[in-house]
């Protein structure tokens, strides 16, 4: 499992920061597919930490939250 950060949604793509993706060249994947994975609304992903199942250069997939207030 790799730590991630959503930064920002810009339309339906987010944001993410990595460790093979810096804050000066984020990756960018759909809002919604992190959304459906983790759980939550679009809407709430910005500044939230996840899990990651697979993390690539291109891609990143299996979106868990960290630190869930809900919980």
């Amino acid at each position: 499992m790799t730590e991630v950060r959503v930064n920002i949604t810009v339309g339906d793509t987010a944001e993410v920061t990595t460790p093979r993706h810096p804050y000066t060249a984020p990756l960018r994947i759909p809002a919604a597919r992190i959304a459906q994975q983790a759980g939550l609304p679009a809407s709430e992903l910005p500044g939230r930490r996840f899990t990651v199942a697979a993390l690539t250069d291109q891609d990143a997939d299996g979106f868990t939250l960290l630190d869930d207030p809900r919980v």
